[in-house]
């Protein structure tokens, strides 16, 4: 006997004595599952060379020749109580002659996509509404409205550059809360000309600027500077708008067309 037949191979399945193959290497075998029930399994490969040592190799693998089956409305390790509704459905055809795909076909709720499609097309059917429609003149006015318009063409809405002007310029002495420093700068927060239904006096303390006012009986010193030069009429409508809807405020807005009426009339401290 020559070295090459001195070599041997076993193949066992699973936990067989009997080897399921045996032949001198290299050789090959066909493995039928047909026969074996689904699930894990694994092959035990025994080999011997011509001085007798051994070695050995395992492979595990997993059949799935019988029906698949599709479980709806349990999952492994949910956790549950009560009453639970399960589907449950087997479709197969590896061994059928003639295999009907409707089989397979699981009844389940309208598929996460159809969902995702249909969102979708509402989202755009809104911007393209938006970005079509004329709004009557009074509407067009309004902060809601000027506020999607200009977000529609990507620049900063009212609100935006309002709260960013108040940060930069106005926050430093009435603080970012709007609350002002005790008998040194005034609160913009519940303040009457603020809050007030006519918004002429707020106008014209953010362009022409105060000194000496009294609220709630504390009169402030420090002089509220003038910002008729460094605001354009729609800045100086922006933030005067963030005052008087900020911080619990909920007075009316301001147009960029009042504040230019008003910047025309002049300082009326003067």
């Amino acid at each position: 006997m020559n070295e090459k037949d001195s070599n041997k191979i076993e193949v066992y399945l699973d936990h067989n004595a009997e080897p399921t193959a045996t032949y001198s290497p290299p050789g090959s075998f066909e493995l039928d599952t047909s026969h074996l029930e689904d699930g894990p399994h694994f092959l035990r490969i025994i080999a011997t060379d011509q001085s007798g040592y051994r070695g050995v190799r395992i492979i595990p693998f997993k059949v799935e020749n019988g029906p698949g089956i599709a479980v709806d409305g349990l999952r492994e390790n949910d956790i549950v109580k009560g009453k639970v509704s399960i589907l449950i459905n087997a479709y197969g055809g590896a061994y059928a002659e003639k295999w009907e795909p409707a089989r397979a076909e699981t009844p389940a709720p309208i598929p996460t996509w159809v969902w995702v499609t249909l969102i979708s097309i509402v989202a755009w059917a809104l911007y393209y509404g938006i970005q079509q429609w004329k709004p009557t003149p009074q509407f067009a006015s309004t902060p809601t409205y000027a506020g999607f318009a200009i977000q529609a063409q990507g620049k900063k809405s009212s609100a935006e550059q309002g709260a960013q002007l108040y940060r930069t310029s106005c926050a430093s002495c009435h603080q970012i809360n709007g609350q002002g420093v005790p008998n040194v700068f005034p609160p913009m927060a519940g303040d009457a000309i603020v809050t007030a239904p006519d918004p002429s006096d707020h106008i014209k303390i953010v362009l022409f600027g105060a000194k000496g006012r009294t609220i709630k009986g504390v009169t402030y010193q420090a002089e509220m500077p003038a910002w008729v030069e460094q605001l354009s009429d729609e800045e100086a409508a922006a933030v005067i708008n963030h005052e008087r809807t900020s911080w619990g405020n909920n007075a009316p807005v301001v147009t960029s067309e009042e504040i230019a009426k008003i910047r025309s009339e002049g300082n009326p401290q003067k």
